[in-house]
């Protein structure tokens, strides 16, 4: 008996290190997820052995019944107990953690109560959930195995209990998944926008240090991107008044200084013009003075 007690608690050390560190009462399987908390209910679960003898379970929490002189340090923490002549016999403490074995999810509870007949060794129970689409309700669990096999003598219980919540579904993400995403979201704009600001400053306007660095601000984000679309927008847009507006080319206003120049002529050109068209006699014999006033501008009479 001690060595079927020694291979069942090898077997307990195999499954607990697989339980993940999830959602109390859930687990994952690769891409499956499976989520067994509504089967943590408020009236506890009973059955009877193959023998007749009566358990009381609960799934991911504490049982609810009445325990009779239950030999435990933590009565109020049992998740299962099997009711015996002499008084309740715990199966285990109630456990919120889940671990996969052969694709299904299981329950173990540990340090129950004292095993018969032995010294420092307690009662532990593993619990196997079976994907059952036939079952629409909570299902009922079913006592397969026990060692010893005597009921008197029995400290390790094998428990199976097909039910269709057992069966992968998709995790939900409900608030936190979504804040989650949102914040990624904008961690990945904020690195985007400091990396092309950072390329910005020091390539475009040749800044160097912590100059380069852009500033996270409103308006510097607005002004960063303002001379973004200045640097994008053809040499021929400019912006005035009235938004973006196209450059005029009648005129010199389209022409270079040197362009304007060479259009302008030689130096003193332009007034030399000026003043030979003050200077001009009107045409066609008429003038444009007073009647009796001369080119000095002196009135004679």
């Amino acid at each position: 008996m001690r060595l079927l007690l020694h291979l069942f608690g090898i077997i307990l050390l195999v499954l607990v290190p697989t339980m993940a560190e999830n959602a109390p009462c859930t687990v994952r399987d690769g891409d499956d997820y499976y989520d067994l908390s509504s089967l943590s209910a408020n009236k506890d679960y009973e059955f009877d052995s193959p023998t007749g003898v009566k358990f009381v379970i609960n799934v991911c929490k504490p049982v609810l019944s009445e325990k009779w002189a239950l030999k435990v340090d933590r009565p109020a923490d049992v998740g299962g107990i099997a009711q015996h002549e002499r008084g309740s016999f715990s199966i285990g403490y109630a456990n919120s953690s889940l671990a996969m074995y052969n694709g299904h999810p299981v329950s173990v509870m540990t340090g129950g109560s004292e095993c018969a007949n032995t010294q420092d060794m307690y009662a532990s129970s593993a619990v196997r959930f079976i994907c059952d689409t036939s079952v629409f309700g909570a299902g009922k669990p079913e006592l397969v195995a026990q060692l010893p096999p005597g009921d008197n003598d029995a400290c390790a219980f094998f428990i199976e209990w097909r039910t269709h919540v057992a069966c992968p579904t998709h995790e939900k993400t409900g608030t936190v998944g979504f804040v989650t995403v949102v914040a990624a979201i904008l961690g990945t704009l904020l690195m985007l926008y400091i990396l092309v600001g950072t390329f910005y400053n020091r390539y475009v306007l040749e800044l160097r240090g912590f100059d380069q660095i852009p500033r996270i601000s409103f308006g510097g984000t607005i002004e960063f991107l303002r001379r973004c679309v200045d640097e994008l927008k053809p040499s021929s847009w400019h912006a005035g008044a009235g938004g973006w507006t196209r450059q005029q080319r009648g005129g010199y206003s389209g022409l270079t200084e040197e362009e304007g120049g060479l259009m302008a002529g030689p130096p003193g050109f332009l007034d030399e013009q000026d003043e030979e068209e003050s200077t001009a006699p009107a045409a066609d014999g008429y003038s444009t003075r007073p009647a009796g006033m001369d080119s000095d501008g002196v009135i004679r009479l």
